[in-house]
């Protein structure tokens, strides 16, 4: 199911493709806009469902450790001895 939600995101592409589409003349105003709309859509309700879908699953333990998706990357820090700590 989840490798199936995340397929769906395919925005980038399609916007190549749509746009292409477009400015070739092969696709009316109103079904480029369709098209932007669906696949603008469809790549914003990837993130819930795949939450949703994590939840369900044994990975919940791994995605709920402390400071998963949390705290921003920070890099390491350097002593004056040149150490990484």
């Amino acid at each position: 199911m989840s490798i199936g939600v995340l397929m769906n995101t395919r925005g980038l592409m399609e916007f190549i493709v749509v746009n292409l589409d477009h400015d070739l003349g092969v696709i009316p105003e109103s079904l480029f806009f369709m098209l932007v709309l669906m696949a603008v859509s469809t790549t914003y309700m990837t993130a819930p469902l795949i939450r949703r879908l994590i939840r369900k699953t044994e990975l919940e333990p791994f995605f709920q450790a402390p400071g998963f998706f949390q705290e921003p990357l920070q890099p390491p820090r350097v002593t004056a001895a040149g150490n990484a700590g």
